[in-house]
């Protein structure tokens, strides 16, 4: 009887996959500084702000000029203290993406002072590599290009860590616009 019900299809075994989700679930809440009940931890909270406010479309277009950018679409993560807004235009070889982001600098680094944060920031950009810190940001900036198509810029400004994520072509290279970019929308936070 026990034959018939066993299946002839051989399961694969998820027990990795389910680590694996549990995994990345447990560093998600780490790195947010998810506490359990209670009350939040923090001064800053990025619940009423508003990421597509910080930059304007034709600011946008100035990393590709001869492309229209379209208005940004927010999201947000009022729990974590995060807000996002993504800006995405062309096609295939020719497509942009942006990416604006503010969180809580307290909830991402959990027991730092804003001159600890500032250091950790600044420490971020390595010799040797192509990363630069960018003056006149914020309390603290950085510019990092990952590869010839991603790049980050970073800012700590009024206990809130500014993001700007650039992938398409060329991104790496973009370190002068994307800075103007990241002073721009801290100018407005």
């Amino acid at each position: 009887m026990a034959m018939m019900q066993m299946s002839r299809i051989p399961r694969r075994r998820q027990t990795g996959r389910r680590f694996a989700w549990a995994l990345v679930l447990a560093l998600a809440f780490v790195v947010a500084g998810a506490s359990g009940p209670g009350p939040a931890r923090g001064t800053v909270s990025a619940q009423a702000l508003n990421p597509c406010a910080l930059l304007k479309v034709d600011e946008i277009e100035q990393l590709t000029p001869k492309t229209s950018v379209n208005e940004g679409v927010a999201s947000s993560l009022p729990a974590f203290g995060s807000a996002t807004c993504q800006y995405a235009w062309g096609v295939g070889t020719s497509r942009f993406k942006l990416d604006v982001t503010v969180n809580d600098a307290a909830r991402l680094f959990p027991g730092m002072s804003p001159d600890q944060i500032k250091q950790r920031l600044l420490e971020s950009v390595k010799t040797g590599t192509d990363g630069v810190v960018v003056s006149e940001v914020g309390e603290a900036a950085v510019f990092k290009p990952a590869s010839p198509v991603y790049a980050t810029a970073t800012a700590l400004v009024k206990g809130r860590i500014l993001q700007l994520n650039v992938d398409g072509v060329f991104a790496g290279e973009m370190k002068d616009q994307v800075a103007g970019l990241l002073k721009t929308a801290a100018s407005r936070l």
